[in-house]
């Protein structure tokens, strides 16, 4: 007798202590949908927990089915059909996850009932995990891998468009004081280098930049590339520069405005990327979109000599730069779909 008292005492208290345990998760009214349809309700449970569900029609001998899934998975966890009642059917939840409780009858009317569901936390400190679940919309993308030609950059070609050493005479001279040179850059340029020398000093000044001690030099010096070259290729940090005054005056324009300058009428109008007055020597690098564009997709540089009696040999070197367009066969990838989707999130834990 005494066995069987103390045996009921510890039952007694087992059974105490696990309703202690367990958390109510829902305890709600619901309506089983009739002919097949679906009533669905989701919770989040933690990992070791054990989820208690009891589902007690209020029309006793009504059939209902039962179908419990993984969300993330669509693993079936649970399925069961025609049953009357389900009293406190456990399953033990091995990760962390979102469970699906799908609820459907064959009747042909709705079945009303009551729901519970309880979790048994294995851990004293996940006690307070909040199994309600919210809704987040999030971009579900869809990728495809193709292959494709993609457009590298290529070695830089120079291309020498003037190199010439012409006279502009004097003010008195009965031959032009001005001068007009016309040049065309390539397709492909992607920036053009021009150097202007009076004299036979700054020629000279020019062809000493092969023995300067640099490495840009060096390598301009064995292979032998002129400066202009090694400085549109960026070898070459500057080119010569005579910062005094002289007696040429130089402008880039286009036909109309050349033709005017020449014939020293007015209306002829510069272009403003590059110019100079009084100089012995200039230089600059003139990258493709600063160069104006042209109807006849030519530019004129033009010269003036202010100088009364004295004619001055003038040294135009332009060299423009092409970039030789190569193509590479890669694996990219692309997004082919994007969908948005409802996906749950845990309540805090």
């Amino acid at each position: 007798m005494k066995y069987n008292l103390l045996v009921m005492m510890l039952l007694w208290s087992v059974a105490t202590i696990a309703q202690k345990r367990a958390i109510t998760v829902t305890e709600q009214s619901i309506s089983i949908p009739a002919n097949g349809q679906q009533g669905v309700y989701f919770y989040g449970f933690q990992k070791g927990d054990v989820a208690v569900i009891a589902i007690d029609p209020d029309k006793a001998g009504e059939a209902i089915n039962l179908e419990v899934q993984e969300y993330t998975s669509g693993a079936v966890v649970y399925n069961s059909k025609g049953l009357k009642k389900i009293k406190d059917l456990k399953l033990t939840v091995p990760q962390k996850q979102v469970y699906k409780f799908i609820l459907s009858t064959a009747s042909d009317k709705a079945i009303p009932a009551r729901l519970s569901i309880k979790r048994l936390p294995e851990k004293d400190e996940t006690r307070h995990f909040n199994s309600n679940i919210t809704w987040k919309t999030k971009n579900d993308t869809t990728w495809a891998t193709t292959t494709e030609k993609v457009l590298v950059k290529g070695e830089l070609t120079p291309v020498t468009l003037i190199d010439k050493t012409f006279r502009v005479a004097s003010m008195a001279n009965l031959n032009p004081s001005r001068v007009s040179v016309p040049f065309k850059l390539p397709a492909n340029t992607v920036h053009w280098v021009y150097w202007i020398g009076v004299g036979q000093q700054s020629v000279e000044d020019l062809k000493n930049m092969t023995k300067l001690v640099t490495k840009g030099a060096s390598v301009i010096a064995s292979s032998t590339v002129s400066p202009v070259v090694g400085f549109g290729l960026g070898l070459l940090p500057s080119l010569p520069q005579v910062n005094a005054s002289g007696n040429i005056d130089y402008y880039f324009m286009n036909k109309a405005s050349a033709e005017k300058f020449v014939a020293d009428v007015d209306g002829w109008k510069p272009y403003t990327f590059a110019q100079g007055t009084g100089i012995i020597s200039d230089y600059k690098k003139v990258s493709l979109a600063e160069t104006p564009k042209t109807t006849d997709s030519t530019l004129y540089a033009t010269f003036r000599n202010s100088n009364t009696v004295t004619g001055l040999d003038i040294t135009l070197k332009i060299v423009a730069f092409e970039q030789e367009k190569k193509y590479v066969t890669r694996q990219v990838r692309k997004p082919l779909k994007v969908e948005q989707k409802q996906v749950p999130v845990f309540g805090e834990s």
